[in-house]
């Protein structure tokens, strides 16, 4: 007997071919519908760029215009896995089909090769005739034979793929709604179990920090994947050589399951008894984590609100997976098995409240630290330390925060000590700090850092060339590699003021790198709102922005001696008038109109005008009630121009602006 003969049988190929052949059809025509239909009725309007564009990104699955493409890829191959290996679900039928003459290695192997024939045939006559188009038509100018290639193979491979996958999933399971569901979640539950738990212990454990990124296993099934998380390059031979041979690996381990399925399994949601508690406790654990995170989330970060979330979801989580698995309501004398669940839990959570494993209060010497990074972006940490592959992402970045001097990384580590002392402090900004140590391993910590707070350690910090060299690229960045240097006033019609020669280049970027090496920690955290800004574009094109600052003195000099500041900037005398207006809400105004109102005072004195252009005070997330909306309106090169900025009636003003204030009461 040939291997075929032995693995495959002819007469139930057909029979599911016969049966099935309607879901192949109709995928074919919609693929024939979206691709070569839309291409021949469109490429009569290929001499508009948009439409030349569409049409060539429609044969990449991932340039986000592909919508349909990909739902077709995550329906269809499940659809057809349900319904070629549905007679698992039924008994009756389950005990039909394994009365044949016929071992269940040969009914597997013929059901399986029956589906990717079903699946893989669209796909290849879409893409022939996608050929035929390209050979005949105008359309070869929009894109290549190459192209169509790429398309066919990669649409092929993911539809294999997910069809694998589900068939996969089917081995374990008895009930037709659970086989849809379990496909689905199998691919998700990775990615969604890691967040859960990482957002879970940000909430639990001060200084944690998730170093996870796009790249990872999780993300490679090919449902989370074509969410967004790849494109065409990501891709290579090594890859498609890697999905092939996982198809190939989850139908393998597939067939073997199914030699080892029970008949009797047909109805019931978990098909072997060994899987049930996974499947039970599975369903628990992450119940509790959701239900935790929602009442984090919901009533903040307060402990005994999170436990009982815990309590809760895995309550509802444990009794939900038992009435599943018994098909029954009569559960309740399964509750030695919550108990048990409840008592590791609660040790796990006792642990993580004493920190038993000294994570939280875990701080490097300073001695064995070779580099420290502390930003806002551990990302950029990942792609430079960690050295990920994100060119498939677009991530690029400008600035890097390393930090390798002895003093900086002494102060780093003293403001790790200081940032211990007040456990879950919600004040100032997010900022990581991940240690590089000298035996290879990596420390990561997440806290907010309050600049104001802790200003006397990260002053010497800030001050630092490191620092600025990270915060500003233009103090390394050689002057014969910048194109242009364009300053503008964002609040004025006046234009902005472009230097392109190479001498005035020079000159300007020198006096900027030398205020910005004079900048003190003060003005480096300073409110003062920024007006006038600095673009710096390079000879590639790319650029960088720079806020103009008070304290740049000798930039300031330059453009005055040169004639360009009065060009730039707004002065006071140019403002006709301001409107302050206050919204008052319907609480505050006497009528009974449900809409609120405003009140307006109109400012024309020009020393009050000169105060609402420079005053200043706190950013603070202020109620809406302390907000006042100031609109200025002028000419300039006679242009009008308006433009708007917030105070707040905390911030210190003069008497006379005071009283003008009041009138907004």
């Amino acid at each position: 007997m040939t291997l075929r003969a032995f693995l495959f049988n002819r007469g139930l190929v057909a029979s599911d071919l016969k049966r099935f052949w309607w879901v192949s059809a109709a995928y074919g025509l919609c693929l024939l519908l979206i691709l070569p239909f839309h291409h021949v009725i469109q490429g009569v309007q290929a001499d508009d760029l948009w439409v030349k564009q569409a049409l060539q990104r429609s044969l990449d699955i991932f340039s986000g215009q592909s919508g349909m493409q990909i739902i077709l890829i995550c329906t269809v191959p499940v659809v057809l896995a349900v319904l070629l290996f549905r007679y698992l679900h039924d008994s009756r039928a389950v005990a039909v089909m394994h009365s044949l003459p016929l071992n269940r290695r040969t009914l597997f192997c013929s059901h399986a090769a029956a589906g990717l024939f079903l699946i893989l045939l669209p796909v290849l006559i879409t893409g022939f005739v996608l050929m035929i188009l390209n050979a005949t038509t105008e359309l070869k100018e929009l894109y290549s034979l190459l192209d169509i290639l790429r398309w066919a193979g990669l649409t092929a491979l993911l539809a294999a793929l997910m069809f694998s996958i589900t068939v996969f999933v089917g081995m374990f399971t008895g009930n037709t709604f659970a086989h849809v569901a379990f496909t689905y979640i199998l691919q998700l539950l990775p990615t969604g179990l890691v967040i859960l738990l990482d957002e879970n212990l940000r909430k639990l454990v001060y200084g944690y920090a998730s170093t996870g990124l796009p790249g990872e296993f999780r993300y490679n099934f090919p449902l989370v994947m074509l969410a967004g998380y790849h494109g065409n390059d990501f891709f290579t031979a090594g890859t498609v050589i890697a999905y092939l041979t996982a198809a190939v690996l989850f139908l393998a381990v597939a067939g073997y399951v199914y030699r080892l399925r029970p008949s009797e399994a047909a109805g019931e949601v978990v098909a072997f008894s060994v899987i049930r508690p996974v499947f039970k406790y599975g369903v628990t654990f992450c119940t509790m984590l959701l239900a935790g995170l929602y009442f984090a989330s919901v009533y903040g970060d307060n402990y005994a609100l999170i436990v009982f979330g815990y309590v809760l979801g895995s309550l509802l989580g444990y009794l939900t997976a038992e009435v599943l698995l018994r098909k029954s309501w009569q559960v309740w004398s399964g509750y030695k098995g919550y108990v048990a669940y409840a008592v590791v839990i609660t040790v796990l959570l006792v642990g993580i409240a004493t920190d038993v494993t000294g994570y939280v209060h875990r701080v490097p010497d300073p001695e064995k630290v070779k580099k420290v990074y502390f930003g806002t972006n551990i990302n950029e940490w990942i792609q430079l330390e960690k050295r990920k592959n994100l060119q498939g992402l677009g991530v690029k970045y400008e600035k890097t925060y390393f930090f390798q001097d002895d003093a900086n990384i002494r102060n780093i580590v003293l403001l790790h000590h200081q940032l211990l002392k007040t456990p879950h402090s919600k004040e100032g900004t997010i900022r990581y700090i991940a240690y590089t140590l000298d035996n290879g391993d990596y420390l990561i910590r997440q806290y907010y850092v309050d600049e104001k707070r802790h200003a006397s350690i990260l002053k010497p910090i800030y001050e630092s060339l490191e620092y600025k060299k990270a915060r500003f690229p233009v103090v390394t960045q050689n002057p014969d590699n910048i194109k242009l240097v364009e300053i503008k006033d964002v609040r004025t019609s006046k234009g902005p003021v472009i230097l392109t020669q190479k001498p005035e280049i020079k000159e300007f970027v020198a006096r900027l790198k030398q205020d910005i090496l004079n900048t003190t920690f003060e003005d480096l955290v300073s409110d003062r709102e920024d007006n006038v800004y600095i673009n710096i574009v390079d000879i590639k094109g790319n650029s960088v922005e720079y806020a103009l600052r008070e304290g740049y003195r000798s930039v300031t000099a330059w453009l005055k001696d040169k004639g360009y500041y009065e060009d730039i900037v707004l002065f006071p005398q140019e403002v006709d008038r301001v409107i302050l207006e206050r919204t008052v809400f319907p609480e505050e105004s006497k009528s009974n109109e449900p809409n609120r109102g405003a009140k307006r005072v109109e400012v024309t004195d020009s020393k009050l005008i000169q105060e609402l252009l420079t005053i200043n005070g706190p950013q603070t997330f202020a109620s809406p009630e302390r907000m006042i909306r100031a609109t200025f309106y002028g000419r300039t090169n006679g242009r009008a121009f308006q433009f708007e900025r917030v105070i707040y009636r905390d911030w210190p003003v003069s008497k006379s602006l005071g009283e003008c204030l009041k009138q907004l009461d």
